[in-house]
């Protein structure tokens, strides 16, 4: 799933330009975790505290493939992997996003 920058991030200034260290620090757009959920077929957690959960598969640490839900902290790993220290145009410049949640295998 290919994705504009400016459909991630939650923006509040007019600058078409972006660091990657700046793009990081904003805020995600909860219309993107919405596709990214029907687009991955996992429930996104608000939440990332899953500690004293006993349902192995909301677990950041269990393959893939038994995963049902993923987060921002998920969302974020996989950003802060596939965007490379440079210039982002917010209006132009994409992503994309693998068919899977195992973002930690995707170069």
């Amino acid at each position: 799933m290919e994705v504009k920058l400016s459909e991630i991030f939650i923006f509040k200034t007019n600058g078409a330009r972006y660091s990657k260290e700046s793009l990081m620090a904003l805020d995600i757009n909860m219309e993107l975790t919405e596709r990214l959920s029907e687009y991955l077929g996992l429930t996104y957690l608000e939440s990332n505290e899953v500690e004293g959960n006993l349902c192995y598969a909301q677990n950041k640490n269990i393959r893939s493939g038994y995963r049902m839900v993923f987060s921002k902290p998920d969302i974020l790993n996989y950003l802060d992997r596939q965007l490379k220290p440079g210039t982002y145009y917010i209006e132009t410049d994409t992503i994309v996003f693998p068919r899977t949640m195992d973002f930690g295998n995707i170069d």
